[in-house]
């Protein structure tokens, strides 16, 4: 770059001109009220952070299948919603906190990684893989904890329901002053890696905890929680099971309290035929640290949905 930034400023006016008046008036505003400076630290503080999840996923790589699946795990394909056509042949389970979008891209181009399958051995005749995670990436989990959450999470207790390899945990910890941070996981293999994550990282193991149980059974951790994040869940219930845990979730979850889920809760219970019953339960909320927005394409985030408990 020259002394007086000219190739920089070369880049910022080829931005600029694809961009309508009012939008420039905007920008201009922001520049000249010196926000950008507060705006540009404290996206300096979420790629630190972000830095410290990519190690971090570095090192689980090691530790499981490049599929991300426990040899331990039953994984049920879904029989209804909109999941209900993933199957063992059309489908690919790729772990998006472990590899995102560019890093997949990067698989495919080496081989190591395929879009497609066959549907006619030896032949030309093939159709798109679905891809699958059970987990989200680190850009989601930013935007959970930077734009969707209160800022403030102190004498919170922080609860990820089916926190397998931690991904929310570890994002949690790092995005937030959550008070207690907890994960509750059924696989035993999946509780182990997230302890030594925690022991090789240094983590406060007085703030960040897994249970190793099924969530039916531990009722007074769900009713002492104030956040909590479910993914969806069709990969290791059954039907009747998943049914079964909304309504444990509705009679346990206080009021007031936020939940986070990576579908929209009429999705999630109209594919389990019980949506009327809960029709009044909860109440979908506006992002609460709106002003982060500009950190985050909010387009590849329309699919997270926040809510409270009435």
């Amino acid at each position: 770059m020259s002394e007086d930034g000219t190739n920089t400023k070369s880049r910022i006016l080829d931005l600029f001109v694809g961009i309508d008046e009012t939008e420039l008036d905007s920008i201009e505003q922001w520049i000249c009220s010196k926000q950008y400076k507060q705006d540009l630290e404290k996206k300096k503080a979420i790629i630190k952070s972000d830095k410290m999840l990519l190690k971090i996923g570095s090192v689980i790589k090691k530790m499981v299948p490049f599929d991300g699946e426990m040899p331990s795990e039953k994984i049920i394909h879904p029989t209804v919603g909109d999941q209900a056509d993933c199957n063992r042949i059309n489908t690919c389970h790729i772990d998006e906190f472990l590899y995102d979008a560019e890093q997949v891209e990067d698989l495919v181009k080496e081989g190591k990684l395929t879009r497609h399958y066959c549907l006619e051995c030896n032949s030309r005749n093939v159709k798109e893989l679905t891809f699958i995670t059970h987990s989200m990436s680190r850009e989601l989990l930013q935007y959970v904890f930077k734009v969707l959450l209160p800022k403030d999470l102190e004498d919170k207790q922080f609860l990820d329901v089916g926190s397998r390899f931690g991904g929310v945990l570890y994002a949690a910890y790092y995005f937030t002053n959550a008070t207690s941070i907890v994960g509750i996981e059924m696989n035993k293999e999946c509780c182990e890696i997230q302890e030594k994550i925690i022991g090789q990282f240094s983590m406060d193991p007085n703030r960040i905890k897994i249970v190793h149980a099924d969530v039916a059974d531990k009722e007074d951790l769900i009713r002492n929680s104030d956040v909590f994040l479910m993914s969806v869940l069709d990969f290791f219930v059954t039907t009747e099971e998943h049914r079964n845990l909304w309504y444990y979730f509705k009679k346990h979850l206080r009021k007031g309290s936020y939940i986070v889920l990576n579908r929209s809760i009429a999705d999630t219970l109209s594919g389990l035929d019980i949506f009327e019953e809960f029709i009044d339960w909860l109440s979908i909320c506006k992002p609460c640290q709106m002003e982060n927005e500009i950190f985050f394409d909010v387009e590849d985030c329309n699919e997270l949905f926040l809510y409270t408990v009435n």
